[in-house]
């Protein structure tokens, strides 16, 4: 049975940081395939490629979270990969971003603060679940584009062994 527990987890150096760099944003592409290891790490890609392009977060302001959500009475599982970005100074540019991220099925890929990188919608893709374009009120306040995406996958996100397996822009 492949729930069975095999292994422990041990507590490692606390030289740990949170956060993310960037997001490498492209279509989901059902077509696209992947090579697993025995770790579960994304080693091979085939199939249709896809181009991602490169969103970059200033510090502290990008954020990645996976929550299991899990029902004994149904017997399932499966996980809410949520990516929150923050996008600076409103324009058309940015308005026109935040249109196309809201409708369309997206592949993401995040790069967190260690540099480790992670596929979301391995499997389904992910899509926006809210946006929002503000201005601000005092002169301290952030002026442009708030975006959520969100991907349900039976699975966490896996790890990217190596980010030269994907196009990025």
């Amino acid at each position: 049975m492949s729930c069975l527990i095999n292994t422990g987890y041990s507590l490692g150096c606390r030289d740990s940081i949170g956060g993310i760099q960037a997001a490498y944003i492209g279509n989901f592409n059902s077509a696209q395939t992947y090579t697993l290891d025995a770790d579960e790490n994304i080693t091979g890609v085939t199939g249709s490629t896809v181009s991602y392009y490169t969103f970059e977060q200033e510090v502290e302001s990008g954020e990645f979270n996976q929550e299991g959500q899990y029902s004994t009475e149904n017997g399932t599982i499966f996980f809410n990969q949520t990516l929150t970005l923050m996008f600076h100074k409103n324009d058309a540019a940015l308005r026109n971003l935040l249109l196309v991220l809201s409708q369309a099925n997206l592949s993401v890929i995040v790069k967190d603060q260690r540099g480790e990188y992670w596929l979301l919608g391995f499997q389904n893709g992910v899509r926006a679940i809210s946006g929002a374009m503000n201005t601000g009120k005092a002169f301290g306040d952030m002026n442009g584009v708030l975006i959520t995406l969100e991907g349900k996958e039976p699975e966490p996100a896996h790890r990217i062994d190596d980010i030269t397996l994907f196009t990025i822009s």
